[in-house]
């Protein structure tokens, strides 16, 4: 249910803010035509009242009065809908973004994403992915990248329309197995009691279910009210039924609420506990916790940063295994190189985990002696420069003398920033800074080159501490999560900056004693 009274709240605010109907020419009198799918339940559909239903229509309703347009709905079949989005029949859609289709109208950004499932009979053939495809009969609404993909894999393709028929042709026999997305496989299996199929998930690219329409205004002003009714939790406040009822099974909320208080409960005990123990007691807690901590973030991420590249040098090998002359030489060593690339993308993952639970644990890894400074940031800087790009100044500013610190420590931490500043500097300058502050070391490294991305600054340094991490189209490494940690093991800070003028600044501060 939506909480109206909220909703009316945002209304209210969002009036000032708001692109007026008048700025996109939709009147009471020509209104904007939405149209919708008949027969798309729970998306969007027609009830047996002869009403627009469904999710998408709730929130396009809120939707088109926070943009302050008036509307109607134009329903039809699936294949005229699609094409009347495109020939601009109608003024607005929704659909899965497609690259083929990108130039054809305009895409908003994604409401939410949309995750494959594989559906099957529990009498059928027995299938966890598309490498038992070979030979099967798999139905699916047209989606290209599927059906190439299904016919590498040597499978039977049969196109539908209509995916409640579908699924009950499977549960018939018909068909060996359905592609779709969860949320259709989840809410038609239990609509239509189809209880001899079972769906798993794919480790497919996730599809993107946008707002369409030819008019590129139009979509502009999407984008941005989308971005506040996200914010203001909106849009998650509609949708959350599918989420909770379609994507995973669903869970009452007085268990939500248990688990919230338990939580809660454990957090408030772990707290009181660490006051009350001695420090040797609170230091064996808080490396428990670490591993423990660790050892949960390796489980809830490791099938999403190693599941892309392991499906590549699996599919690819079965392909090569399975060859029967018919691959051609440049295609097949092509193929070795991808089964490369990503067998070394596994394997440097796995060292940058091995790496940071090897710094979580070890404290003899931190062994202190003293140092020049001017020659120890000098030799650093020496084995960075050739991995600079032509053009790119390094420099080295500091006042020189010595300090007790760690020198792996400092080698380690100062080569990372500097390699990393360099890989993303193409032009301008990197400057590595050092000066005496608080009976410690500051160090930052400034460059001038393309910036840190908005959606990754609030998790930068915590890359195994967030769970949508390796959601996003692109991450970096975890090698800044390994500097956090050791500066931190060290009794240090180290965050980031953003200059004014473009680039990035990191900086850290080391005590020149080391606590544990």
């Amino acid at each position: 249910m939506i909480r109206r009274s909220l909703l009316l709240v945002i209304m209210v605010l969002a009036f000032a803010f708001s692109v007026k109907a008048d700025a996109l020419g939709y009147t009471k009198e020509h209104p904007l035509l939405f149209g919708i799918d008949m027969d798309y339940p729970p998306m969007e559909y027609i009830d047996s009242e002869g009403k627009a239903n469904g999710y998408d229509v709730e929130f396009t309703k809120v939707l088109m009065k926070y943009l302050d347009i008036p509307f109607t709905y134009a329903p039809n079949s699936w294949e005229n809908i699609a094409d009347d989005i495109i020939d601009g029949r109608v003024d607005l859609g929704m659909m899965v973004y497609s690259p083929y289709r990108k130039d054809l109208t305009n895409f908003s950004r994604a409401v939410f994403r949309l995750y494959y499932q594989l559906v099957t009979r529990n009498d059928g053939p027995k299938m966890i992915g598309l490498r038992q495809a070979e030979n099967h009969t798999f139905a699916l609404m047209r989606s290209r990248p599927i059906l190439d993909t299904l016919s590498r894999a040597g499978a039977k393709t049969v196109v539908v329309t209509d995916l409640t028929k579908t699924m009950k042709e499977l549960s018939a026999g018909k068909y060996d197995a359905v592609i779709c997305f969860r949320y259709q496989a989840r809410y038609i299996i239990d609509s239509q009691h189809l209880d001899n199929l079972t769906a798993v998930d794919l480790a497919l690219t996730p599809r993107e279910y946008c707002y369409v329409s030819h008019d590129k205004k139009l979509i502009e002003a999407i984008n941005v009210a989308l971005d506040e009714l996200e914010a203001d939790g909106v849009l998650d406040d509609i949708y959350a039924n599918v989420k909770t009822s379609f994507d995973r099974r669903e869970i009452p909320m007085w268990v939500w609420y248990l688990l919230t208080a338990l939580v809660f409960a454990f957090l408030v005990f772990v707290i009181i506990q660490q006051r009350l123990h001695q420090h040797q007691m609170r230091q064996e807690v808080e490396r428990a916790q670490r591993s423990e901590r660790l050892k949960t973030i390796f489980l809830g991420n490791i099938s999403h940063a190693l599941r892309t590249p392991l499906n590549a040098i699996l599919g690819f090998s079965d392909m090569l295994r399975d060859d029967k002359g018919q691959i051609a030489t440049a295609e097949r060593q092509e193929m070795l190189g991808l089964i490369n690339q990503n067998g070394q993308q596994l394997l440097h993952f796995i060292e940058e985990l091995l790496e940071l639970s090897n710094i979580e644990t070890n404290e003899s890894l931190f062994v202190r002696s003293e140092i020049n400074l001017h020659e120890s940031f000098e030799e650093i800087v020496d084995t960075v420069r050739p991995h600079v790009a032509d053009g790119v100044k390094l420099t080295v500013k500091g006042h020189g003398g010595k300090a007790v610190l760690d020198p792996n420590l400092l080698r380690f931490v100062v080569t990372h920033l500097l390699n990393n500043a360099a890989q993303y500097t193409k032009q301008g300058e990197i400057t590595l800074k050092y000066s005496d502050y608080k009976d410690g070391l500051y160090v930052e490294v400034r460059d001038t080159g393309t910036g840190i991305p908005d959606d990754l600054k609030e998790n930068l340094f915590s890359l195994l501490a967030d769970k949508k991490t390796y959601v996003q189209d692109s991450v970096p490494g975890l090698g800044l999560s390994i500097c956090r940690a050791i500066i931190e093991r060290t009794g240090g800070q180290l965050g980031m900056k953003t200059p004014t003028e473009g680039g990035a600044l990191i900086w850290f501060w080391a005590p020149r004693k080391i606590h544990y």
